[in-house]
């Protein structure tokens, strides 16, 4: 059962990051209005959706493997999830960080943060295939 939960958490968070990423290239570049509407958008799935999964799969995965035998394989998919949640814990930070900036309308420093925001963003995204291919095999 806790199992099955972790793969449901694991794989909705995933979904949300690629939905994230969807409507960042739809949105992104388009206007100052709408690059306001994005960063609003994102930090609002973030809040309501991302971290509470994000908080769900650590914490069924933590219970998970606590009583597993730590092999290579185990250790790989624990470094590929530890990479997944701190990245996505500091990229929910930066999110938050580049809606502030661009409801003060510094856009020169909502780009700067955007481009970090987007690199950490696919080192979530590895993390998260890592872990999930890494579960697979096992």
């Amino acid at each position: 059962m806790l199992a099955a939960l972790h793969i449901l958490f694991a794989g909705a968070w995933i979904g949300t990051v690629l939905v994230e990423a969807a409507f960042e290239r739809t949105l992104l570049g388009r206007g100052r209005e709408q690059q306001l509407i994005l960063a609003r958008l994102h930090w609002k799935v973030d809040k309501l959706i991302e971290l509470p999964l994000l908080i769900a799969a650590a914490v069924s995965g933590a219970k998970l493997v606590r009583d597993m035998p730590l092999d290579d394989l185990l250790r790989a998919k624990l470094a590929c999830a530890a990479l997944a949640v701190f990245a996505n814990l500091y990229c929910i930070w930066l999110v938050r960080l580049r809606l502030r900036v661009a409801e003060a309308g510094a856009w020169e420093l909502f780009a700067m943060i955007d481009k970090r925001q987007h690199q950490i963003g696919a080192l979530v995204l590895l993390g998260l295939l890592g872990a999930a291919g890494l579960g697979i095999v096992n």
